[in-house]
C-alpha cells in the first residue's frame, strides 16, 4: 500500500508537517527558554544588588550576624528566593535556607495589642519595616509563628493573612484567630512552587576587595510551566496538523492519482489491441500533457500498425498475384523443357519453336515480376519519388514516341495534343511516363483499325490534367468499379494482357497525390484522365 504514489504523497505531507513543526517548535522553545533564563537572572541580580547594598552597612565595622540573618530571611520572603550572605572567603554568614518555600504569616494587630509583647515572646521573629507606633499593620516571619500567637494576652484577637507559593505566583488568604487551637483549621500549603536552578552572585561593597557576596537562588521557576504549556500546545497543534495533512493528502492524491490510474487502464486496453483508445485531456498541467503525449503515441502506433498491415496486405497480394500470374508461364516452360528432353530432342524445327516460345514466356515472367514488385512498393509507400519540374509537353511526347509505329501499323490515327502555352509539372517524370504508356498500350490494344487514339494535357485550376482517349469498345458499366483491381480484365477483354496496367496507373497517380477518372460507355470508347497537383513538393 505504501508503495503507491498516493500514500507516498500523503507521507510526504506528514513528513513536511513534522519537519516544519519540529523546526519551528524547537526555535520557539529555545527563544522562550533563553528569554525566561535572561529575565530570571536579571530579577535575581537586581534583588541580590539590593540585599548587598543593605548588607554592606552590617559588615563594614564588624559583622552583625543576627542582623544579616534577619536580612537574609526578610529578603528571601520579599524576593521569594533563597538568600545566602557570604564573607570575602565565601564562608556562609547568613542563609535563609529554604525559608522561601515556607508559608509566610502576616499579622494585622488590633489597636489594643502590645507590639512589645509580640516582639518579646516570638521566637526569632523577623519584621518587615514595622511602623514606629506599632499600632496597626505589621508583618512577622518566624520559624515558629504559632508560638508567638500562644504567647499573646488572653482575649486578644488577631487578623492574620497567610501566603503560599504556587506554580504561577503567591497566593494568600485572610482570617481571624482568637484562640491558638483555631490554627488547626488553617490549611497552609507549603513548598508547592517549583524552584529554578539558576544562581546570581553579587559582591558586597564593590571595589577590588569586596566585603563579601550575596547569592540569590531557588527563585520561582515560572519558565518550566510556560515551556511545558508551549510543548503541550505544539503537540496538540502537531496532532491536528498531521490529521489535516493526512486528509488533505488523501484528497489531493486522489485527484492526482485518478488520471494516472485511468491512463494505466487505457494503456492496458491498448496492449490488448484496442489501438483506437484515447485518453481524455483535463487541463494543461503535467498530467494533461502526459495524456496528450499518450494520445500522440496512440495515433503514431495506430499509424504504424496500419502501415504494417498495409505492407502485410501488399505482401499477401503480391504473393497471391505472383503465384496466379506466374503459374501459366512456369507451367508452359516446364512442358517445353519436358518436350525438348523427350520427343522434340531430335527435331530441329520443334526445338526452335519451343525455344522461341520459351523466350516469350521468360519475357512475360520478367515483365510480370518487375511490375508486381514495383506495384507492391508503390502501394506500401516504399518507393521514393524523384520529384522534379518537367515540361508536360515533353512528358506526353516521350510517352507517345514508342507507340506511333504501332498505331501506324494498325492503321489507327494517333494524335498528340501538348498544352498551349507550355506547362510545367512537378513530378517523377519516369513514373508519369510509365502511367501514360500503360494507358496508351491499352488504348491501342482495344482500338480497331481506322479508329482514333489521342493523348493530351492542359491546366484546370491548381490541377494538371493528362488524358488518353480512344475509340475502342468501351467498358461495361458493371466492370467500371473493378477495372483497377489486379488481373481484372472485364467482360470485353478480347486481347492478351496481364490485367496489371490500370492498377499500376492508379498506384503511380495516388503516390503523386492525384486521382484517376474514367468516362466510358459500351461502343463509344473510353477517356482516362490523370488529375495531378501542379505544386506537389
Amino acid at each position: 500500500m505504501f508503495r503507491s504514489i498516493r500514500w507516498r504523497l500523503v507521507l510526504s505531507y506528514v513528513f513536511l508537517i513534522l519537519l516544519t513543526l519540529g523546526v519551528v517548535g524547537a526555535v520557539i522553545l529555545q527563544l522562550v527558554e533563553d528569554y525566561v533564563e535572561r529575565q530570571e537572572l536579571e530579577y535575581l541580580t537586581a534583588n541580590a544588588e539590593a540585599v548587598a547594598h543593605q548588607a554592606a552597612s552590617l559588615m563594614r565595622s564588624r559583622v552583625q550576624a543576627r542582623e544579616l540573618q534577619n536580612l537574609a530571611q526578610t529578603s528571601a520572603f520579599l524576593g521569594n528566593a533563597r538568600v545566602r550572605i557570604l564573607d570575602r572567603r565565601e564562608r556562609v554568614l547568613a542563609d535563609s535556607s529554604s525559608g522561601a518555600e515556607k508559608t509566610g504569616l502576616v499579622w494585622i494587630l488590633p489597636s489594643n495589642a502590645s507590639w512589645a509583647d509580640i516582639v518579646r515572646r516570638a521566637s526569632s521573629p523577623h519584621f518587615l519595616n514595622p511602623p514606629d507606633d506599632v499600632e496597626g499593620f505589621f508583618s512577622l516571619l518566624s520559624d515558629e509563628p504559632y508560638t508567638a500567637l500562644e504567647d499573646l494576652s488572653p482575649g486578644m484577637a488577631l487578623s492574620v493573612a497567610w501566603t503560599w507559593e504556587g506554580a504561577w505566583g503567591t497566593r494568600f488568604s485572610y482570617g481571624v484567630l482568637e484562640k491558638p487551637e483555631q490554627l488547626a483549621g488553617v490549611q497552609v500549603l507549603r513548598g508547592t512552587a517549583p524552584r529554578s536552578q539558576r544562581v546570581s552572585s553579587v559582591p558586597i561593597g564593590g571595589g577590588q576587595e569586596p566585603l563579601g557576596y550575596v547569592e540569590m537562588s531557588q527563585g520561582p521557576d515560572y519558565g518550566t510551566e510556560v515551556l511545558r504549556t508551549i510543548r503541550r500546545a505544539f503537540l496538540l497543534a502537531a496532532g491536528g496538523a498531521l490529521l489535516l495533512a493526512v486528509l488533505v493528502g488523501l484528497l489531493v492524491s486522489r485527484r492526482l492519482v485518478a488520471p494516472l490510474r485511468e491512463l494505466s487502464g487505457l494503456a492496458g486496453r491498448m496492449s490488448s489491441g484496442e489501438l483506437s483508445t484515447r485518453a481524455p485531456v483535463h487541463g494543461r498541467d503535467e498530467i494533461g500533457q502526459l495524456a496528450g503525449q499518450f494520445n500522440q503515441m496512440a495515433e503514431r502506433l495506430g499509424a504504424s500498425f496500419a502501415e504494417l498491415a498495409a505492407e502485410r496486405d501488399a505482401l499477401r497480394r503480391f504473393v497471391a498475384d505472383a503465384s496466379h500470374e506466374l503459374r501459366t508461364p512456369i507451367t508452359a516452360l516446364k512442358s517445353f523443357n519436358d518436350l525438348l528432353q523427350g520427343a522434340a530432342a531430335d527435331d530441329p524445327a520443334a526445338r526452335a519453336e519451343f525455344l522461341a516460345e520459351s523466350q516469350v514466356q521468360l519475357q512475360r515472367l520478367e515483365w510480370v515480376t518487375s511490375h508486381l514488385l514495383d506495384l507492391s512498393r508503390l502501394e506500401a509507400g516504399l518507393v521514393a519519388l524523384d520529384m522534379a519540374d518537367h515540361d508536360v509537353g515533353d512528358l506526353i511526347e516521350s510517352a507517345a514516341a514508342a507507340f506511333k509505329p504501332v498505331a501506324r501499323d494498325r492503321a489507327i490515327t494517333f494524335s498528340v495534343c501538348p498544352p498551349v502555352p507550355p506547362l510545367e509539372l512537378r513530378c517523377d517524370g519516369a513514373r508519369i511516363e510509365s502511367a501514360l504508356c500503360n494507358l496508351l498500350d491499352n488504348a491501342l490494344k482495344y482500338t480497331p483499325a481506322g479508329g482514333h487514339v489521342e493523348i493530351g494535357a492542359g491546366p484546370t485550376g491548381d490541377v494538371v490534367q493528362l488524358w488518353v482517349r480512344d475509340d475502342g469498345p468501351g467498358i461495361h458499366p458493371e466492370d467500371l468499379p473493378r477495372i483497377y483491381e489486379r488481373f481484372y480484365r472485364g467482360r470485353n477483354a478480347r486481347v492478351e494482357g496481364s490485367g496489371l496496367g490500370l492498377t499500376i496507373v492508379q498506384s503511380i497517380v495516388h503516390a503523386h497525390g492525384g486521382r484517376v477518372t474514367v468516362e466510358s460507355e459500351p461502343g463509344a470508347g473510353s477517356l482516362f484522365v490523370l488529375d495531378l497537383p501542379s505544386s506537389m513538393s
